[in-house]
């Protein structure tokens, strides 16, 4: 057959161009063809379902995995070509680590925390309270119960769906011990902030510090964090995270309990004391459970035990401040003490008591109310006061009024309320409401009623509830 110069250099230039794409489509070595034409995600799809359909679990698995990390498609670990791995524990793994899943144990989290934050926003909606006691308390609350919800996220898997949320609560690891140290100074001492006080923030600003570029990641790059294939481990700084939060939960715990031990108040006010024991005890019990976390984490072998053991103790904590800060607000009048020593100062500083003479008569009022319990006469009158002490009414209102902070009336509901209070709590005596109202120098249950409520900030009835608790 002849071939003319313009027939052949068709043949030529037809073959110059099909020849490289018969090779790509034929390739000689089929792995290097695969690698070449397909992506990483690609890849480990087609291996995944090769090792599925011949029923190579342990392999399947691996690649399934493989391909979730490169793509962040989570649903593929439920395509139909799996389904015959169902009930096997490798695959079983696999969906327990990256799908969603929710059981009774996180959904408890879950309300406990959502509890603790409604209670952390109501304590600063309440009125005649001393916002900065309710502040402290109420970010004490918020923050453990912050935290977790995070966990509850953390162990529905829904961390991976919404990957800003990677860490978001380690930047308050630093707070727990500051908040609650300063709240016991203020319920205690009516403490008031100073500059030099900034200084318990700087732990955490360098926390801050160290995760703002954490933060600043895509959700494309947190995710793969999470996931084990990013820049950061999945658990970012875990190990400083854990020591410096331990040594925080110890030192502040130290000196919260030296506040508490030093509060030299009449100890017939004993609720709100035993509140604070009580919150003290359950810190207390959070920081060891915390110790023997990081001992089993760091030194043994993680225990998924010890870990819900902490935040038990956590949710103890959330739950028990929670329902004692909300209903007995007693314990954050701190402030309006002050107040009052302001204007009894302003009032008697032309009176002719002496320092030495006030002090006197004030010990010598001490005996009467708590060794004679003078109280409990229910006809007693300022001028009843002014005899036994030997002195003026004027003379013995200004000593009630200076080393009291109250006027006489006031006084006296004071120590009857206290002795109820302990009437109430003991359970050894068969007292009703108002045998206990009789017994302190009350006339009527409602009177006892209205200041009982004023001084305890609850009605008796609640007291027993609360009591019941403490």
């Amino acid at each position: 057959m002849h071939l003319s110069k313009h027939s052949f250099r068709s043949v030529f230039l037809l073959l110059f161009f099909v020849f490289p794409f018969i090779g790509l489509a034929n390739p000689l070595d089929p792995e290097f063809g695969d690698e070449q034409q397909f992506s990483d995600a690609e890849k480990y799809e087609s291996l995944a379902l090769q090792y599925a359909q011949n029923d190579d679990v342990e392999n399947a698995v691996i690649y399934i995995e493989k391909y979730i990390q490169e793509t962040g498609d989570f649903s593929f670990i439920e395509r139909s070509a799996f389904e015959e791995f169902l009930r096997l524990d490798a695959y079983e793994a696999l969906r327990d680590k990256y799908l969603l899943k929710f059981d009774m144990g996180t959904f408890f989290y879950l309300y406990v925390g959502l509890i603790g934050i409604f209670i952390a926003f109501m304590l600063n909606f309440r009125k005649r309270t001393d916002k900065l006691a309710t502040g402290l308390i109420g970010g004490f609350v918020f923050m453990h119960s912050f935290f977790l919800i995070h966990v509850c996220l953390y162990l529905t898997n829904y961390t991976f769906y919404q990957p800003h949320v990677l860490s978001i609560s380690t930047i308050f690891s630093l707070l727990y011990g500051p908040l609650l140290y300063f709240y016991y100074r203020r319920v205690t001492e009516n403490y008031a902030f100073k500059k030099t006080d900034l200084l318990h923030l700087i732990p955490t600003l360098v926390f801050i510090a160290f995760f703002l570029p954490i933060y600043s990641l895509s959700a494309e790059d947190k995710l793969a964090v999470m996931m084990g294939v990013g820049a950061y481990d999945v658990h970012p700084y875990i190990q400083p995270v854990t020591i410096a939060k331990l040594a925080s939960l110890i030192i502040y715990g130290i000196l919260t309990f030296k506040v508490f031990r030093s509060n030299k108040t009449n100890a017939t006010a004993s609720l709100n004391r035993k509140l604070q024991r009580n919150i003290m005890m359950m810190y207390g019990v959070y920081t060891l459970s915390y110790a023997v976390y990081a001992y089993f984490m760091f030194v043994l072998v993680f225990s998924g035990i010890i870990f819900h053991f902490q935040l038990l103790s956590m949710t103890a904590i959330v739950l028990y401040v929670s329902y004692v800060a909300y209903a007995n607000p007693k314990m954050l009048q701190a402030a309006v003490q002050k107040v009052k020593e302001k204007i009894i100062e302003s009032k008697y500083q032309n009176s002719g008591l002496t320092d030495g003479l006030s002090l006197d008569l004030k010990t010598d009022l001490l005996r009467l109310l708590e060794d004679d319990k003078i109280y409990r006469q229910n006809t007693i009158k300022l001028a009843t006061i002014a005899d036994q002490l030997g002195t003026t009414r004027h003379n013995a209102s200004q000593v009630i009024n200076e080393h009291f902070g109250l006027n006489f009336f006031e006084l006296i509901n004071k120590y009857r309320v206290e002795e109820a209070m302990l009437l109430l709590g003991d359970n050894d005596n068969d007292l009703n409401i108002i045998d206990v109202a009789y017994e302190v120098g009350y006339n009527n249950k409602v009177t006892f009623n209205k200041s009982f409520k004023r001084f305890a900030n609850l009605t008796p009835s609640q007291f027993i509830k609360l009591q019941a608790i403490a």
